[in-house]
């Protein structure tokens, strides 16, 4: 064939994309890949993709095309069949026009990439003649018949065609399925579905646009289950900044509106008074009103894009009727919505996740609601299932679905993420918590993958979708690689765990050598401890040696006071009713990080055990890795910075997380009698003497400025402490109109307490100060 303008273009082209452009894009359908562009392209070929072309192979039973849409004739030869070439081309040229009307660039371009292969376009399979040429051919074949030769009549063309002369009516309108559909016709012959194609034929209007509705409404919908997935992707990641950044307005933190306002929507429980205490003993814990406003904006979102908008036109090709359509359609975007819930989830649940230093939210928060978009996710996973189990046995073959691999590898995704439930339950969260760690990682594991698969085998890379298990993956890669890198960074230490004396053995205190941590959790690894030697768990830190006046990194519970390197004058300090030794002398203090910890399941329970079996004086040296430390209640510091006094609530062991801040409080006021202001106050409860004089030294250590109230077997006054910050301060003991920072940690009951008190007297009217509440709570 004589080479022409066309020829030329179509090479350049060819040439041009296949090293510079996929075909279809890249990316996610609707963002950056499309399925059919043009459409009215793409349903031209998917009336005559299963003709028989002379030269489809009689005797091969290869699979050109997908499981569920099955070709027979190989790509190169769709591209060299004359017959096939010049029906694409004329067929484009007649209904292009009156829907789509594409550009002849994309014509053009659709005709060296997508000829061969349908959906997905590929640039090595070349067309024999170029769209131009093909069109230029077709139109010669349809001059030389009657125009009465075919169902439709006189042309109304010089090229005997009458699209041509329908055109300028027709330009950019879009007809959708009529009962006769587009109006439009041609002496050629008129060719059906699966039939022979051998010479330059017509496709049927009623043919051609039910081909065209399926696509069209398809790839509107897939654009759809993307568009929607992502956005309650970036809502449920991107809306905690916005409502963080309200912390900057100026003056908002000592305005007594805004107090009313946490009181009221942001700081109680959602029902009841319970919050950090499970409602019933195992179950979940219930969110605060701020919390549950959030989760209550996530699942509104959820529903709504999972219900709707859809588009739906019929008759068409894809579906045999509205009800079949739906299934498939909202089954599919159930398993889209379920990844796009999943990516959120898994950055929720990270340490290292960036949120927690932009937002300032605690970690507690993004745990819990990384569980509720959790729930989300197994919602639409095991939608998706029931639903496309439905529509295949109902509308196909269920059983030639089930032998196939990507259905399969969908059973074990959907099977794991269903078994995630029962293991994160509270209850088996706190009995065995090793149990569920171990647990939840596999299974989420496993689910991802099976995920993956489920997507290759059905789609390999052609559609996008894999993208969603790449981010999740990555996420989850990503935090674990920032672990390991701040775990060898710290590098192999060494830690003196010993029983804190007089606690009957139910307290720990472990001093990590060579590691000065300030506040915050540290995740201790124990290699040596069992053979699980990759868990981590979660310490507060308590305090570090160059927070004390004395040397704090023997692991006893009072300093050591002998030796060149401390002598000097000792003497007694007394803060409230505990009693500790302290030493004037100046000496060189190795770097120690104190830990102490309540004996329960688990790592401390092997711990105490490794103590009480240790030949030493009740401790043990043991190798330890250090990740962290990691702030989990946000930036607690910034947020009593506007405070111009603070009160500290701790109950047993809680006392380690308010420690660090204790320490470096600075007092800046003093009295007209020179005497030195109170700026904070510290109300410790404790049932153990001996944990008392453990944190001794560290109380010694606090600033003048912090008043110390400890108690010893008995519950603080909470109601009584509250009121008396909250409603009768008394400016002669150091209390202002000022800003209240009340930082509460201890057992769940007691801080649920304080919450449900303080919002009660901010609600009531009765507190004369707006506050700031700070709830230390180490939840997972």
């Amino acid at each position: 064939m004589k080479p022409t303008r066309g020829s030329f273009v179509s090479v350049a082209l060819t040439s041009l994309h296949a090293v510079t452009v996929l075909a279809d894009g890249v990316g996610m359908i609707g963002f950056g890949k499309t399925l059919y562009h043009p459409t009215c392209a793409f349903a031209c070929r998917n009336v005559i993709r299963n003709c028989r072309l002379s030269c489809t192979p009689t005797d091969s039973t290869a699979n050109h095309g997908t499981a569920h849409n099955p070709v027979t004739t190989p790509p190169d030869c769709f591209v060299r069949d004359a017959a096939f070439l010049r029906t694409m081309a004329i067929c484009i040229d007649t209904y292009c026009p009156i829907s789509d009307s594409p550009p002849l660039d994309l014509i053009e371009d659709y005709w060296v990439s997508h000829l061969g292969t349908g959906t997905l376009g590929d640039y090595q399979y070349v067309p024999a003649m170029s769209y131009v040429d093909a069109l230029a051919a077709a139109r010669a074949d349809e001059m030389r018949l009657p125009a009465n030769s075919s169902a439709g009549g006189d042309n109304g063309s010089g090229h005997g065609g009458h699209s041509h002369g329908m055109r300028a009516a027709h330009l950019k309108s879009r007809q959708f399925m009529t009962e006769a559909g587009p109006q439009v016709s041609s002496a050629l012959p008129t060719i059906k579905a699966g039939a022979p194609l051998n010479v330059t034929s017509f496709i049927a209007p009623k043919d051609w646009q039910k081909q065209y509705n399926g696509m069209l409404d398809f790839e509107v919908n897939e654009n759809g289950h993307s568009t929607y997935s992502i956005v309650i992707m970036l809502v449920a990641i991107f809306l905690p900044v916005p409502l963080s950044l309200i912390r900057f307005l100026p003056g908002i933190a000592k305005s007594p509106q805004w107090s009313w306002f946490q009181s009221a929507l942001i700081d109680p429980a959602v029902l009841g008074r319970r919050h950090r205490e499970p409602a019933a003993p195992g179950m979940g814990i219930i969110p605060t009103r701020g919390q549950a406003l959030y989760i209550a904006l996530i699942s509104i979102l959820n529903l709504v894009f999972l219900l709707a908008p859809y588009v739906a036109h019929h008759p068409q090709s894809t579906f045999p009727s509205l009800a079949a359509q739906t299934l498939s359609v909202m089954g599919n975007r159930a398993g889209v919505m379920a990844m796009g819930n999943c990516v959120a989830l898994f950055l929720f649940a990270a340490r290292n996740n960036v949120l927690l230093w932009v937002t300032d939210w605690s970690c507690g928060t993004y745990l819990l609601l990384h569980r509720w978009l959790g729930y989300w996710a197994v919602f639409h996973t095991v939608l998706h299932s029931i639903m496309l189990l439905g529509y295949y046995n109902v509308y196909g073959s269920y059983q030639s679905e089930l032998a196939r691999l990507y259905w399969q590898w969908g059973i074990v995704g959907t099977v794991a993420v269903v078994a995630i439930l029962p293991s994160s339950l509270l209850v088996v969260r706190q009995k065995i918590y090793e149990f569920f760690l171990a647990s939840h990682v596999v299974l989420v594991l496993i689910f991802i993958i099976g995920y993956y698969y489920h997507i290759w085998y059905c789609y390999q890379y052609k559609w996008g979708y894999e993208i969603w298990a790449f981010i999740a993956a990555g996420i989850w890669a990503t935090d674990r690689l920032a672990r390991l890198v701040r775990m060898a960074l710290g590098g192999y230490r060494t830690a003196t765990v010993s029983l804190v004396h007089d606690t009957d053995g139910e307290y720990l205190r472990v001093d990590v050598n060579g590691v000065q941590l300030s506040d915050g959790v540290a995740y201790l690894c124990f290699p040596t401890l069992s053979w699980r030697f990759w868990e981590t768990h979660p310490f507060s830190v308590a305090f570090s040696s160059l927070d004390l006046k004395t040397d704090s990194s023997s692991g006893s519970d009072t300093p050591p006071t002998s030796g060149p390197e401390h002598e000097g004058k000792e003497t007694t300090v007394e803060k409230s009713n505990v009693t500790v030794l302290t030493s004037s002398a100046n000496f060189t203090r190795p770097k120690t990080t104190t830990f102490f910890a309540r004996v329960r399941t688990g790592v401390t329970r092997a711990l105490g055990s490794r103590v009480a079996g240790s030949t030493q004086s009740q401790s043990t040296v043991i190798r330890v890795l250090v990740d962290g430390p990691y702030p989990h209640s946000g930036d607690v510091r910034r947020q009593l910075s506007h405070c111009s006094s603070t009160l500290y609530l701790a109950g047993g062991v809680g006392i380690t997380a308010l420690l660090p801040y204790l320490l470096r409080t600075t007092t800046t006021a003093t009295t007209t009698t020179n005497r030195q202001a109170i700026t904070s106050r510290l109300f410790w409860a404790t049932r153990k003497a001996g944990l008392a004089a453990a944190v001794g030294p560290a109380l010694a250590a606090l600033p003048a400025g912090v008043e110390v109230e400890t108690v010893v077997g008995q519950r603080l006054d909470l109601d009584g402490i509250l009121e008396k910050a909250l409603v009768h301060h008394d400016r002669e003991e150091g209390g202002d109109d000022g800003l209240l920072g009340i930082v509460v940690c201890g057992p769940p009951g007691m801080a649920d307490h304080v919450r449900h008190k303080v919002v009660q007297l901010s609600r009531s009217g009765l507190a004369k100060r707006a506050y700031v509440l700070v709830d230390e709570g180490f939840s997972w």
